[in-house]
């Protein structure tokens, strides 16, 4: 486990305003019109206040004497806190190791690593109720709801493949968001029990992920149209799943590992056996805040030329629906 470390502070944390207030400037101007979001508008009214304290001393230091002489500034400090969290994880970059998550993850949400409470994580998927696609629960918390449109239709896969299948309620919107961003795409999706839902882009497969080589035929990976986007949602036998899925993958694709939180172990090994091989990709983790998301730490693009693919078999080939 990678030891924790310091979080931006001091000279370096004034510098990182500076350089991400430049840069917030121009995409309102460029991209949204002159309006500032929510995020915008806290952001610039938080350095306001900061950059009114002697400038030859640290803005914590400062927010902390202030706080302890008058209790209008208490709100400061949490704000302080929240700018510093989002500045350290800013400007590590977009893509960014395993490790270097786990080591910043001290600041945050032990269990998620992120900055939402656990109750937030109860309730994303719906509650009492679930949200529900062409009429059928989706099993999707309501950020990743919003996230895989944004990775689809940036990445603009030619194949989803789908490991963990439910009711089918997400194999048929991955496929339909594919259809809305004009990609010419398919979904294949596989579970111990074949899903029921019917859609004219989706194959349904039966296949036992204790028999990883079996959940699809060789012969389709091998020749599915990349890029790719390769869902693992199964949480069973993770790690071989991972490592014959890996073997087929290409240079930026993408591999998703949903409700990663109780998958750490397993993600930490794999990655370990593919040193470089996968970076994180922070646009898609932290849009909504640090590791919005139930894959957290886990949206990986594949950074380097995968290992030999096995020869195609005519092993457990699935029968699609």
């Amino acid at each position: 486990m990678p030891q924790p470390r310091e979080l931006i502070a001091g000279d370096a944390l004034k510098a990182a305003v500076l350089k991400y207030s430049g840069e917030m400037r121009q995409r309102v101007e460029t991209e949204q019109g002159g309006l500032l979001s929510v995020f915008d508008g806290w952001f610039t009214r938080v350095v306001s206040r900061l950059l009114q304290f002697d400038p030859a001393r640290s803005w914590e230091d400062s927010v902390r004497d202030a706080a302890a002489g008058a209790g209008q500034a208490l709100d400061l400090q949490w704000d302080l806190f929240r700018l510093r969290q989002f500045l350290d994880r800013w400007q590590q970059g977009r893509f960014v190791e395993y490790a270097e998550r786990e080591a910043s993850a001290a600041f945050y949400q032990p269990r998620f690593g992120t900055e939402f409470g656990v109750d937030v994580q109860l309730t994303c998927q719906g509650a009492p109720s679930l949200m529900r696609w062409r009429g059928t629960a989706l099993m999707k918390n309501v950020f990743d709801f919003a996230m895989y449109p944004a990775l689809i239709a940036e990445l603009r896969p030619r194949t989803i493949f789908e490991i963990g299948s439910g009711l089918g309620a997400s194999a048929a919107w991955f496929a339909d968001t594919m259809t809305s961003c004009g990609i010419d795409g398919r979904v294949h999706s596989v579970d111990l029990r074949r899903a029921r839902v019917e859609h004219p882009l989706v194959s349904f497969y039966q296949g036992d992920c204790n028999d990883p080589a079996g959940l699809f035929d060789a012969g389709l990976l091998q020749s599915a149209p990349h890029p790719w986007l390769v869902v693992e949602d199964a949480h069973h036998n993770v790690a071989a799943v991972l490592g014959h899925m890996q073997a087929y993958l290409a240079p930026g694709d993408y591999l998703v590992v949903e409700d990663s939180d109780v998958k750490r172990d397993v993600l930490r090994a794999f990655l370990g056996l593919h040193p470089g091989g996968f970076l994180v990709d922070t646009r898609f983790t932290d849009n909504f805040g640090r590791n919005a998301t139930c894959a957290a730490d886990s949206i990986f693009i594949r950074t380097k030329q995968a290992t030999a693919a096995p020869e195609a078999s005519p092993h457990n080939q699935p029968t699609a629906q």
